[in-house]
């Protein structure tokens, strides 16, 4: 029954992530991702930026009067460093720390799910006291109608409350399990992957398209300002389970994105105020990480 019932958390969680929608979900996660580029406006200076994650997953069965679901409960974590390398180095860092709460409803054919999530997060640079311009607030709406075991529909509408104002993104997707080896899955437009699976449930590989905004508020000694991320990757990515659920993962891609410059709080004019987030020329992104990872497919043939 344990067994039965943490495929169930499994299978609802794996509509609360970035990407809303993928044929696994990791427990625990950490990742580190970097990239390296010179400056737009001078040539001479490089910039530098690790990005580190960290996530975490507890979903609780709820079943009162007619209402049956899961809550979900997530904590996100990151943090940026950023080094601007000239005649001498200039570092600044951002940090990321968000709590989606959530509930997936069920029908009774089990054809139809609903799920909606509140996103609360703190997103800035940690030099002063948390204040008012550092809360973020979102959420998620999202249908998924499912035909059959090899085709999901889904529709729907991401908000957030940015440090520019308000976002708003809508959501479609289509995943297909195409044959055993080939899955296509994700919402547009912000995560979309087709997978491959190269050894038979342990080595996965394919490509990844991942587009994501989000903003961090500056402290009041840079006149809460705000950077911008506009990230706009493509990606190849292998998944390797080296034991059981354990999984290592890489991914090696190009990012066209907007990353990362700053904006005037009061005018969302861009910023030269803070030299290390001013616009970058495209370049190469890596990615390396760990997860405990519950794989869909895999499981159902246990």
């Amino acid at each position: 029954m344990k067994k039965y019932k943490l495929l169930f958390y499994a299978f609802v969680i794996l509509n609360s992530n970035t990407s809303f929608s993928q044929p696994f979900v990791d427990i625990v996660s950490f990742n580190y991702q970097t990239f390296s580029s010179n400056y737009k406006d001078n040539i001479k200076w490089k910039n530098k930026t690790d990005d580190y994650f960290f996530n975490f997953f507890l979903p609780k069965e709820i079943t009162t009067g007619s209402i049956k679901g899961t809550f979900l409960l997530r904590l996100n974590t990151e943090m940026i460093s950023s080094t601007l390398t000239s005649d001498s180095a200039s570092t600044s860092k951002l940090y990321n720390v968000a709590l989606p709460l959530g509930f997936q409803f069920s029908s009774k054919s089990k054809k139809l799910k609903t799920l909606v999530m509140v996103m609360p997060k703190v997103a800035c640079d940690f030099n002063s006291a948390i204040s008012y311009y550092d809360y973020q607030l979102g959420g998620v709406f999202l249908e998924t109608f499912i035909p059959n075991e090899k085709l999901k529909i889904k529709a729907g509408l991401y908000y957030n409350r940015e440090a520019f104002g308000d976002f708003f993104i809508p959501l479609v997707g289509v995943d297909w399990k195409v044959s055993e080896r080939i899955n296509l899955y994700g919402i547009l437009p912000t995560n979309y992957k087709a997978e491959f699976n190269i050894v038979k449930n342990k080595l996965y590989a394919g490509l990844n398209f991942k587009s994501l905004t989000r903003s961090f508020r500056l402290s009041k000694e840079q006149h809460y300002n705000y950077v911008r991320y506009d990230e706009m990757q493509i990606k190849l990515f292998v998944d390797y389970f080296v034991y059981k659920k354990i999984l290592f993962f890489g991914e090696v891609g190009y990012s066209i994105g907007k990353n990362p410059w700053m904006y005037e709080f009061n005018t969302n004019n861009v910023s030269s105020l803070n030299p290390v987030y001013t616009p970058l020329k495209s370049y190469p992104i890596f990615n390396l990480g760990v997860a405990y990872r519950i794989r869909m497919d895999f499981e159902k043939k246990d």
